[in-house]
């Protein structure tokens, strides 16, 4: 099973898009692959001043996204760029979601990260998520690791439809499959 975060809280996103994108590829892979997709429209977490979080009494949006990337062995992390930055929920997640009692979402996984824009971006907020992620996993002392291989999905909506379906660009869904094959790959291996 594999896990893909769509961090945008935005209804119809070009994030979600892109998740679409690698589940619907994944799962033409075989019949018993599973993806799960976790959409940040229902994000619910609160911000740092409400108070923590507690894993043992989680909201259902919360609880779907602690056991969907607890269940995972490989995680893709999407982020919209919002001026050279991964989303502010996204951001929160990690804030809220990394104290010990959340070990499972983050020991004996790999992690790919991409960011998302409507026109030329992307990079800033996958290199700005692979810092925090690696972070996290050394401070903790945790078995994962974040991959090198990272995804800026450039132009998205006139590369992939509301379904993640290619729009005909070649080029596009040439380098999405480099991706998603490489970190498929990149996670067998860690697994072994």
């Amino acid at each position: 099973m594999i896990t893909i975060i769509s961090g945008s809280p935005r209804k119809d996103s070009n994030t979600i898009r892109v998740a679409k994108a690698i589940s619907n590829y994944y799962k033409s892979l075989s019949a018993d692959h599973h993806a799960e997709v976790i959409d940040f429209n229902g994000y619910d977490i609160p911000s740092a001043n409400v108070g923590d979080l507690h894993a043992e009494s989680l909201s259902p949006w919360q609880q779907h996204l602690y056991d969907s990337v607890s269940k995972s062995s490989l995680v893709f992390i999407l982020t919209p760029e919002y001026n050279w930055f991964p989303s502010a929920e996204i951001i929160q997640m990690i804030h809220a979601m990394t104290s010990r009692s959340f070990k499972t979402m983050w020991d004996n996984k790999v992690f790919a990260t991409g960011g998302v824009s409507n026109g030329r971006g992307g990079r800033m907020p996958a290199v700005q998520l692979s810092y925090s992620l690696n972070k996290i996993i050394s401070v903790f002392g945790y078995q994962s690791l974040v991959s090198a291989k990272m995804f800026e999905s450039q132009f998205t909506d006139k590369a992939l439809d509301a379904e993640g379906n290619s729009l005909g660009n070649e080029e596009y869904m040439k380098g999405l499959k480099v991706f998603i094959d490489y970190n498929l790959n990149m996670s067998d291996r860690w697994k072994k």
